[in-house]
């Protein structure tokens, strides 16, 4: 056997691991495909398709000497077989076996070739997928023993020798590589619609640090001709100067031939003499130069073009289509509604929409979150869909779109809507804002409430919602992104939550404005209008400053208000117009008075580094072209402060404001017969500050809360000796002083059934200790504390 060098070895790994993904990814949306039961001659071709890329992902991995991922590869490739061959119906129950499979090798891929432990029982993954070659699905607990289908041996023979291609790693992938655009149902149906799939062009794999780096280097090159701007314009200065110099000698050109002719003193021809010679040098001087800055402006507008070229196709370069991110929900909508047990129906629109990589990255998060959210929450069960006269199936629309310099992501459903009475209860339960603030609000006002990090209208917090973090992080992380979030909710039709952000981070177009004696930066994004007024324009609205666009009152506020900026008298000519910015996010509308527009600049903006992480209306700072550098303002910032500087209710800083307020010592009672996990949880929440006490089991917890006059929190076990979880929660609501605890049951029992006799007992939060994360647990005790 040849034995590769290691360096050569970890450069096929790092090949591997990059067509792995590519392979699972096209895996996914294949069997998303099958599963909607498309025509004969459609699923032919599909299960053809899934064929190879199960055997192309086998060969690869036996060329890298992945054998984990080979062997789950060979199985996967054997049904899919049997499938073609006609002797297999790929049902919803054989489906989800084989999607484990799937999701096996993609955490092999993330964490084998990375060198880390798997933590996977593949033993017992490949007896399932061996039955379910015969078409049999076993539980996950069932064929432990060594019967087995005796496949093992052949598939560890077939890694050992490798397959047809094993000296074919860069064997090219089938097209598509992104899962379909079409609707994902929770039975794994999926609505008509063009593929996510990507071109055929040729290409070559770059790394991502060197398109950043080449991203850096373009910023520069872009800061650079701002400097040669300004020099062009120092030296169009100079160029007048010489000139208006030169007319102010022939003006007086005359007196000198005068005095030339007229003075016999010989003294004075030498100097006279001079004179002549400076007006010709003078002369000369001045068309060098003129010709100077005329051919400078002319490469100066080369390098421009140039400039702006190369920034524009490398950022190009950097534009990934917004389906590299949706390409994960058809088979998270499709798991989801089967685990919540709903039929609902996936639409993706604008998949092709291209929009920067980082930005990409970065609403990832928000993106799962959103469509999980209408899942969970807004999509209502097929029988209460009936009841009230909606198809049994719901639908969860994504729609991305480009809306001048901006991306515009919408996520709705056609479910129940949001509750606004339920959200201030919550936000009430929360102890967010007062009850006497929360009935002096609007319904608009109280919507802003659902992005108050612990307000929640889930009845119970399970491992997929209920925590009250998930709209305050969509909210953070785009802010982050200088855009902005919106909500649209009408009960009983359904929501919309619409993302509006930058096309790209690596430049932004700028209004720079004037304040006092600073210049400050604007985003042209978030400018809708710019214009000036007269002072005797200016109304009073509700006892606010106001003016009037499109028959509209918007408030006026003064920037340097909002900014804080040192007090000064205002003298404000009636006859003089001042310039006014108009910034607008979502429904939001304010006017800012400013001292001046100085003009447009296209910047790189920088962070303001680790120690000015977050500083409130300052996005960053920019050079400008004179070497003078300004801060740039955030947009969303901007028309928070303005709100409160007009008087109007800002629910967002008051949720801010709440969640500021130190938190006081919090008691947990944990209870669990399992001493391992009594310790775990006991000492994860005294890490972080809580005071915990512990119990066996439901008698002695009882015991010792009616002793002690209860606790903030209780985190019990289910299935315990002499008083099991169901029946501790049942005694703490019938006990007068108890009743009020919050109760989060932890268990391993995760079937409906189970969740929702914890329901009914009057349980909060119920956690599936397999899906058990620390952060899950810790959210619930904030939450509900």
């Amino acid at each position: 056997m040849v034995m590769l060098d290691e360096d050569i070895m970890r450069q096929l790994r790092a090949t591997f691991k990059m067509e792995a993904k590519e392979h699972i990814q096209a895996m996914n949306r294949v069997l998303l495909a099958l599963e909607d039961d498309p025509p004969e001659e459609e699923r032919a071709e599909l299960l053809k398709e899934i064929f190879r890329e199960a055997h192309s992902l086998k060969g690869s991995a036996g060329a890298a000497d992945v054998p984990e991922i080979e062997g789950i590869a060979h199985r996967l490739e054997s049904v899919f077989s049997v499938a073609k061959s006609g002797d297999l119906e790929l049902t919803p129950d054989l489906c989800d076996v084989l999607y484990e499979g799937i999701d096996a090798a993609e955490v092999v891929v993330a964490t084998t070739l990375e060198g880390e432990a798997h933590g996977l029982d593949l033993p017992t993954l490949h007896r399932r997928l061996d039955a379910a070659e015969e078409g049999e699905v076993l539980a996950p607990g069932e064929g432990t023993g060594q019967g087995g289908s005796g496949k093992e041996a052949a598939a560890s023979s077939d890694g050992a020798n490798g397959s047809g291609d094993v000296g074919q790693p860069g064997e090219p992938t089938s097209p598509g590589d992104g899962p379909s655009s079409g609707a994902a149902e929770g039975s794994g149906r999926r609505r008509g619609g063009q593929g996510l799939t990507q071109g055929t062009e040729e290409s070559i794999r770059v790394s991502t640090d060197k398109l950043d780096s080449l991203m850096t280097q373009a910023g520069e090159l872009m800061v650079a001709g701002l400097k040669i701007d300004q020099r062009l314009k120092e030296l169009e200065a100079i160029t007048h100067a010489t000139e208006d110099w030169n007319r102010e000698w022939l003006k007086i050109r005359a007196a000198h031939s005068q005095l030339l002719h007229e003075n016999g003193d010989e003294r004075i021809r030498p100097l006279l003499r001079f004179l002549n010679e400076n007006e010709r040098v003078l002369k000369d001087l001045a068309g060098e130069v003129s010709d100077l800055w005329r051919g400078l402006s002319r490469d100066a507008l080369l390098l421009s073009r140039v400039t702006s070229d190369v920034s524009e196709e490398v950022m190009k370069v950097r534009m990934l289509p917004i389906a590299t991110v949706l390409n994960i929900f058809p088979r998270m909508v499709r798991d989801l509604a089967r685990q919540k047990e709903k039929d609902v129906d996936l639409v993706i629109e604008g998949a092709e929409t291209e929009l920067d990589r980082n930005v990409l990255e970065e609403i990832k998060d928000p993106l799962v979150h959103l469509v999980r959210n209408a899942v969970d929450h807004g999509i209502e069960s097929p029988d209460e869909r009936q009841t009230v006269g909606k198809p049994r199936v719901g639908t969860v629309t994504v729609k991305a779109y480009q809306k001048g310099s901006n991306i515009v992501v919408e996520v709705s459903d056609d479910g129940a809507g949001i509750d606004v009475e339920q959200v201030k209860r919550a936000a009430l339960k929360s102890k967010v804002l007062p009850q006497e603030e929360l009935e002096a609000i609007s319904d608009e006002q109280a919507m802003q409430l659902i992005f108050a990090s612990g307000v929640s209208t889930s009845k119970m917090i399970t491992e997929t919602s209920g925590r009250g973090v998930g709209m305050d992080v969509v909210r953070k992380n785009v802010e982050a992104l200088h855009g902005h979030v919106d909500v649209d909710s009408t009960l009983g039709e359904g929501t919309t939550t619409t993302l509006t952000l930058p096309l790209t981070l690596a430049t932004t177009q700028e209004l720079l404005v004037r304040v006092r004696d600073q210049t400050f930066g604007i985003p042209i994004s978030a400018v809708e209008r710019i214009q000036r007024i007269e002072p005797e324009s200016i109304s009073t609205v509700e006892g606010k400053e106001a003016i009037i666009v499109n028959g509209q009152p918007i408030s006026l506020v003064y920037l340097c208000d909002v900014l804080e900026m040192p007090k000064q008298e205002r003298a404000l000519d009636p006859k003089e117009k001042i310039p006014v910015v108009i910034l607008g996010a979502g429904r939001w509308r304010i006017a800012f008075l400013v001292d001046g527009v100085v003009g447009q600049q296209e910047s790189v903006v920088k962070s303001l580094g680790k120690q000015l992480s977050r500083v409130r209306n300052v996005a960053g700072a920019t050079i400008l072209g004179t070497g003078q550098v300004i801060m740039t303002l955030n947009p969303s910032d901007l028309l928070k402060s303005a709100r409160g500087a007009a008087g109007q209710t800002d629910i967002a800083a008051r949720i801010a404001r709440s969640q500021e307020q130190e938190e006081k010592r919090t008691s947990v009672m944990v209870v669990d017969d399992a001493l391992a996990t009594r310790n775990l949880e006991k000492n994860i929440l005294e890490t972080v500050g809580y005071d915990v006490k512990v119990a066996a089991d439901g008698v002695e917890a009882l015991s010792i809360l009616q002793s002690d006059g209860g606790c903030d929190v209780i985190i019990s076990d289910v299935v315990m000796p002499n008083m099991d979880g169901f029946d501790l929660t049942a005694a703490v609501r019938e006990d007068a002083k108890l009743c009020e605890t919050p109760v989060i049951l932890v268990t391993s029992l995760e079937s409906t059934e189970d969740k929702e006799r914890g329901l009914e007992v009057g349980a909060d939060a119920y956690i599936v200790k397999s899906s058990f994360e620390q952060e899950t647990l810790l959210d619930a005790v904030r939450q509900l504390a």
